[in-house]
C-alpha cells in the first residue's frame, strides 16, 4: 500500500519475533528500514528477507546497551539516508523466572539496562535529528506485563511499565518538535521471548485450556507478530496524526477479562 514510502525507520532488535516482522512490514509499505540486533545472523537474514521481497534494508550488528557504537550507527545512518522518519524501540529480553525472594541485583540490572535504559539511550540519540526537522514518530514496544503481572518477572515488569510512563513523558517533551511518541503492548505472542526455562508457555496444556479452550484470551489464540507489527505501521504512518502518549493493547481482548 506504500504506507511508508520514503521513510526512514530505525528497528532495534530487529533480528527475529516482534522485530523482524516489524522490520518485514515496514519495508513491504516502502519504507527503508534500518535493522539493528546484536546477533550478525539473524540480521543479515531479516536484510536478505527484505531485499528478496522487494524492500530496501540496512542491517548492523549492534547490541543497544552499547552506547557509544549506537551513536556511531545512527549518525551513519543520518549521514548516508539523510534522516531517521521513525524509531522503533522493540529490543528486548525475557529473563529467567524470578521473584525477590530468588532473583539478583544483577538479574535486576541487566534486565533494566536493555529493556527500558536502552529504550532511553535510543530515543535519546534519534529525536535530536528529529527535532532539526521538526517531525518524527518514536514507537516503543511495552508488554501487558507493564500494567498487570505473572508475580514472576518483577524486572521484566518494572522496565514494561517504565516504558509506558516514559511514553507519556517523552510524548509531552516533544511534542512541540511534532514528534508523536507512542507504545503498543502486545499479549501473549507467539516469539523466540514466549519460550521460558525451554518451554514455550503459549503451548503447554494448562495455557490451551485456561486461555484458549476457556476463552481467557477472547480471541481462542495466542497472537502472532504479524498482529502486532501492522500497530507499529499505523502509528509510523500518516494515518497517525494526532495521537500521541498512547498506549495501544495488542492482547486478543485479554485484558478486558475477568
Amino acid at each position: 500500500m506504500g504506507l511508508l514510502d520514503g521513510k526512514v525507520c530505525l528497528v532495534s532488535g530487529a533480528g527475529q519475533g516482534l522485530g523482524r516482522a516489524i522490520s518485514r512490514e515496514m519495508a513491504a509499505e516502502g519504507a527503508a528500514v534500518v535493522l539493528l540486533e546484536r546477533n550478525a545472523g539473524t540480521v543479515e537474514a531479516v536484510a536478505q528477507e527484505i531485499a528478496e521481497a522487494g524492500g530496501t534494508a540496512h542491517p548492523y550488528q549492534l547490541d543497544v546497551t552499547d552506547y557509544d557504537g549506537y551513536g556511531k550507527v545512527v549518525a551513519d545512518v543520518a549521514g548516508k539516508l539523510g534522516r531517521i522518519d521513525v524509531l522503533v524501540n522493540n529490543a528486548a529480553i525475557n529473563p529467567p523466572t524470578r521473584t525477590i525472594l530468588n532473583d539478583t541485583l544483577e538479574d535486576w540490572r541487566r534486565t533494566i539496562a536493555i529493556n527500558l535504559e536502552a529504550v532511553y539511550m535510543g530515543s535519546k540519540l534519534v529525536a535530536p535529528h528529529m527535532v532539526a526537522r521538526n517531525d518524527g514518530r518514536i514507537i516503543h514496544v511495552a508488554s501487558i506485563q507493564g500494567f498487570a503481572s505473572s508475580g514472576d518477572c518483577g524486572s521484566y515488569n518494572a522496565a514494561k511499565g517504565g516504558i509506558i510512563a516514559y511514553t507519556k513523558s517523552m510524548a509531552v517533551e516533544l511534542g512541540r518538535y511534532n514528534i508523536l511518541v507512542n507504545a503498543v503492548a502486545p499479549g501473549f505472542m507467539v516469539t523466540p521471548m514466549s519460550v521460558v526455562n525451554g518451554i514455550d508457555e503459549t503451548t503447554t496444556p494448562d495455557f490451551i485450556d485456561w486461555y484458549v479452550t476457556r476463552r481467557k484470551i477472547p480471541l481462542g489464540r495466542s497472537g502472532l507478530p504479524e498482529d502486532v507489527s501492522g500497530t507499529v505501521v499505523f502509528l509510523a504512518s500518516d494515518y497517525c496524526r494526532y495521537m500521541t502518549g498512547q498506549l495501544l493493547v495488542v492482547d486478543g481482548g485479554l485484558m478486558s477479562t475477568f
